[in-house]
């Protein structure tokens, strides 16, 4: 788990905003004196310690100095004693950061939420912590976790990073669910991106596959490897997301019936579903599955063969990239282009929208029309349709 401990020591110009140094002052009373910023206030508030008396004025000196060292060296690593004070909400932003990740293991332990949610939160907890190391902005409580924080996190992500308006706004979601669990645990009262508007979506950068670029894939990826080629098939005509991919077992493959059950603990909407193996693919899958085991991985870590391993995603796309670079191919032309081609391609059949969007399970018609992208001048088919008025 990542450790958001003293999230994060300032630049040394201004290590001191925070807190005055401890010192003794030695009047009627030993005092320890010390200053901390309230964080609701943001102004300096006095704190004091009574040195107790010991048996010579020498002793109760050194012990006192020790107090004051100790002090001081927890005001510098970024504690605060604000921390400390009982009867009051001031939470460690450290903590809400490691209690949102522990429940978050908990809900993947009951099958409410996946391994890769994990993953994601941990990543973007990790780049505001960056974010914050950069910038040299030091959070202590949860409550100094707000608008202003978020609004320049996410400008540091768009305007700095030059990511894309889908980028900022998945970060921006991040987020608002992150500032949900610490309004519903009592870190803070508002979310910090209240009133942060998300950017207009892009189209997609993805092109679709021509046709002499398929034709020069089906001759080359086989040759490449014949068991990736089984993959990037299984996406393009069935629409299968790639970390579904490597989670289907041989089992899941209904080569009988001719259809793949995505069992819900492997689909993205945690549903048990269901896709058509045209015949086309099943003498492919056929060939990949000669002598696998029913429970093994589909493609596994072992060279994409049926295996006992579990295949990364990652590796999916990095092999994408090796082929492209191999046959000269254009950045445009991405793995999940396989897929699109594949909708855009049952389009061009002829096929029923509806068993279009059931085949790439999206739950409405919409979303599979986002793939399918308009025609760049006149097209063939209106140009020869034989209306008339």
């Amino acid at each position: 788990m990542p450790n958001f401990n003293h999230l994060l020591p300032r630049a040394n110009s201004i290590v001191f905003v925070d807190y005055k140094p401890a010192e003794l002052r030695i009047n009627k009373d030993w005092l320890i004196i010390y200053y901390a910023k309230n964080p609701m206030t943001e102004k300096m508030e006095r704190f004091r310690m009574r040195v107790p008396v010991l048996k010579n004025k020498s002793e109760r000196t050194r012990h006192a100095n020790r107090i004051v060292a100790e002090i001081n060296k927890k005001l510098a690593s970024g504690w605060s004693p604000w921390l400390e004070t009982p009867g009051k909400s001031f939470k460690a932003f450290e903590e809400g950061c490691n209690r949102f990740l522990d429940n978050t293991e908990k809900e993947i332990g009951d099958g409410i939420k996946r391994p890769d949610t994990l993953r994601a939160y941990k990543s973007y907890l990790n780049m505001i912590k960056t974010y914050l190391q950069e910038k040299a902005i030091k959070i202590t409580f949860a409550i100094e976790f707000n608008k202003d924080v978020a609004i320049g996190y996410l400008d540091w992500i768009y305007y700095e990073r030059q990511n894309s308006p889908n980028t900022y706004n998945n970060h921006l979601q991040f987020l608002c669910t992150f500032g949900n669990f610490l309004i519903e645990r009592g870190y803070i009262k508002e979310n910090p991106t209240n009133e942060i508007s998300k950017k207009r979506k892009q189209l997609k950068k993805r092109k679709v596959i021509d046709p002499h670029i398929k034709t020069l894939l089906s001759e080359k990826l086989p040759l490449f490897n014949f068991n990736y080629y089984a993959l990037c098939m299984v996406t393009y005509y069935c629409m299968v997301r790639r970390t579904e991919i490597t989670k289907l077992k041989v089992s899941d493959f209904n080569l009988t019936e001719d259809y793949i059950t995505i069992p819900g603990t492997v689909s993205k909407n945690r549903k048990d579903e269901y896709v058509t193996i045209p015949k086309e693919l099943k003498v492919i899958l056929e060939r990949h599955f000669e002598g696998a085991q029913y429970n093994n991985f589909a493609f596994s870590a072992n060279d994409f063969k049926a295996g006992k391993h579990q295949l990364p995603p990652k590796r999916i796309s990095d092999s994408w990239v090796q082929v492209r670079k191999h046959l000269g191919l254009g950045t445009q032309f991405q793995f999940y282009s396989l897929k699109d081609t594949g909708i855009t391609d049952l389009f061009g059949l002829g096929i029923s929208p509806l068993k279009i969007r059931d085949q790439a399970r999206h739950y409405d018609l919409k979303i599979t029309e986002l793939y399918t992208p308009r025609s760049g001048g006149g097209d063939e088919s209106l140009k020869n349709s034989g209306a008339k008025f």
